[in-house]
């Protein structure tokens, strides 16, 4: 099953040519992983989740007042690390304007590597890849 958040391009999304910034594409993936965890009722309660590796192509620009829909699910769960996908999908014509994929790793508040919460790994099960 994948999550869904949609979204309106913004100007404080753009460049000067109108075209949503390529460092944005990773916000619009950090706000839909936020909503994710809303949804399932995770709070950080003493685990962080930074980001260790994070990638994303382009296939088609995105422009200002663009309305999105940001498509989210789990590719892979490991004891110590979460990989996240997204497809990004334009809604005027339908069109994937990007894919990325962010990894995570849970830590404490001290920045100490951690092991994923039993409780956390089975509630992103639903999201997980088929």
């Amino acid at each position: 099953m994948k999550f869904q958040f949609k979204y309106r391009v913004a100007w404080v999304d753009t460049d000067a040519l109108g075209i949503m910034h390529f460092s944005n594409y990773f916000r619009l993936c950090e706000r839909t992983e936020q909503e994710l965890m809303n949804y399932l009722g995770i709070e950080n309660e003493g685990t962080f989740f930074p980001r260790v590796d994070a990638h994303c192509t382009y296939k088609s620009p995105l422009k200002f007042n663009d309305l999105v829909n940001v498509y989210m699910w789990v590719k892979e769960i490991g004891k110590s690390h979460i990989t996240f996908s997204y497809e990004i999908i334009n809604e005027l014509d339908e069109k994937t304007v990007a894919r990325c994929q962010i990894v995570v790793v849970p830590v404490d508040s001290n920045m100490k590597k951690s092991i994923l919460k039993e409780e956390i790994v089975e509630k992103m099960k639903q999201f997980m890849d088929e």
